[in-house]
């Protein structure tokens, strides 16, 4: 009897043909036998990921995902391992203090290294968070660096107004040199010098570049890993980036420790810790610093134009401030400022619809899993709690899409509401405090300076329509406003 064979060309050409059929069986039992299958969502959820990965690509993510929890309710699936959240009661037993549930590795994809905002071990958090809170108390603040950020937002807005007054002014370009320079102060201990030349250095530009490319990494990690893989490392554009961009604020902060070596900032403030077991390495503390500087740029300045582009948009609502900031001394200080009822409740009405990183904030079911909003979640799945829908919760928040200072001022805002523009629990943003201070100085100069200012006739709705990406911007990436 003769054996029956198959030439190895023909094996070969099947290899491909088994291995696909493999993975589609993998799909379909997944679909059909998977940990979400009783979550409610779109069908396509249930097969692939792709369908969230592509509004992502799109700028359109946040917006997919609360027209998903409009139609589905607060638990929504939005890929075969992950879904989101949008319960006031889940959020809360979420990100409180101790809770369980971890940072999700998609931090670590993002930024490509283990720092205070990426470890999803709360040792390493706790360590880190631990030595860099101190400088960024209030007291602490207000003591080192209120000054500085009184000067640059004087020297801003001093540019702002030159430029209205002759044609028209960027906010978004200015308050971005602005929110870069103080974090330059802050974590180096000198300004990058973005407000001074009106012009962004060669290590922003890189830092920016970075950033956007890596936004997209995050998106389709596994196809980077697969090419950069078969390629034997070859192929890393973002390590290579990441490594000249970690020399450059070595020289950065060596520079200017040799300038200034009393100066405060972040880096010496973690290098001199008493404690050997505080006590920063120097490459963890550029590290460190080069997060700060990427977390407190964009997000402060993408905030300060729509707050400054909301009020202006409101006649009433401008008068009001302009009245507001013009009826305090000539010194400005953050004390005074914080004091001010409707400034902060513009503030806060501003980070609730316009806050700069409204996303999922992912997190890592515990082990056991967990019950959440009537829904059990087995362990080791992705959980987001997207603010941008928390924040338009309409049982929380009368008339949740409109920008309403009032609200603060009524006494009726919902005790339960989320308000969450910097995260919530023991991972709250360590600089929320600088933020503060930068959003009340910079708003309160810029309208107590320029009174009357208005928007530029191409400064519209639309085009100040939010687009999002990790951060949110203006469709138009510009805000362009006048005093002629």
């Amino acid at each position: 009897m003769m054996a029956f064979t198959l030439p190895s060309h023909q094996v070969l050409s099947w290899i491909p043909v088994v291995l696909i059929a493999l993975y589609a069986v993998k799909i379909f039992r997944r679909a059909c036998f998977g940990p979400l299958r009783r979550v409610p969502g779109p069908w396509a959820t249930l097969f692939s990921s792709l369908p969230l990965r592509f509004q992502a690509i799109k700028a359109r993510k946040v917006f997919w995902v609360h027209e998903l929890h409009q139609k589905y309710g607060p638990v929504v699936r939005i890929s075969p391992t992950e879904i989101d959240v949008a319960d006031t009661e889940a959020f809360s037993d979420i990100h409180k203090i101790g809770s369980p549930f971890l940072k999700s590795p998609w931090y670590v994809t993002f930024r490509g290294e283990v720092n205070c905002f990426t470890s999803s071990d709360p040792k390493i958090h706790g360590r880190k968070r631990k030595t860099l809170a101190r400088p960024f108390s209030k007291t602490s603040l207000r003591g080192h660096w209120e000054a500085m950020v009184v000067d640059l937002a004087k020297q801003t807005v001093t540019k702002i107004k030159e430029e209205a007054t002759q044609g028209t002014a960027d906010l978004l370009k200015w308050w971005t040199f602005f929110a870069t320079d103080v974090t330059g102060e802050v974590a180096f201990g000198e300004a990058f010098g973005l407000v001074e030349s009106g012009q962004k250095p060669k290590f922003i530009l890189d830092l920016e570049g970075v950033n956007r490319a890596r936004a997209l990494r995050a998106e389709v990690a596994p196809l980077y890993n697969v090419v950069k893989t078969c390629t034997f490392g070859y192929f890393d554009p973002l390590g290579k980036a990441d490594q000249n961009i970690e020399r450059m604020s070595f020289e950065i902060m060596r520079n200017a420790r040799f300038r200034d070596l009393h100066k405060a900032n972040i880096i010496s403030g973690v290098l001199n810790e008493t404690d050997p077991e505080d006590r920063f390495s120097e490459r963890e503390a550029v590290l460190e610093a080069i997060m700060l500087v990427v977390a407190g740029s964009g997000t402060t300045a993408i905030t300060l134009t729509y707050l400054c582009w909301a009020v202006m948009f409101n006649p009433a609502y401008q008068k009001r401030l302009e009245e507001e900031v013009a009826s305090i001394g000539q010194d400005l200080g953050d004390a005074q400022l914080e004091a001010l009822p409707f400034l902060d409740a513009v503030v806060r009405e501003t980070l609730r619809l316009y806050g700069a990183a409204p996303g999922g904030l992912p997190r890592t079911s515990p082990n056991g899993g967990c019950h959440l909003a009537g829904y059990y979640i087995p362990e080791g799945l992705t959980i987001n709690t997207q603010a941008f829908s928390l924040h338009r919760d309409p049982l929380s928040y009368h008339d949740p899409f409109e920008f309403r200072p009032e609200r603060y001022l009524d006494g009726k805002m919902d005790s339960h509401a989320v308000f969450a523009p910097f995260g919530s629990g023991s991972r709250t943003c360590l600089g929320i405090h600088l933020a503060y201070m930068e959003l009340r100085l910079a708003a309160a100069t810029f309208f107590r300076e320029c009174a009357g200012v208005k928007l530029a006739d191409v400064t519209t709705p639309e085009s100040m329509e939010i687009v999002q990406y990790f951060l949110i911007a203006p469709k138009a990436q510009r805000c362009l406003v006048t005093l002629r």
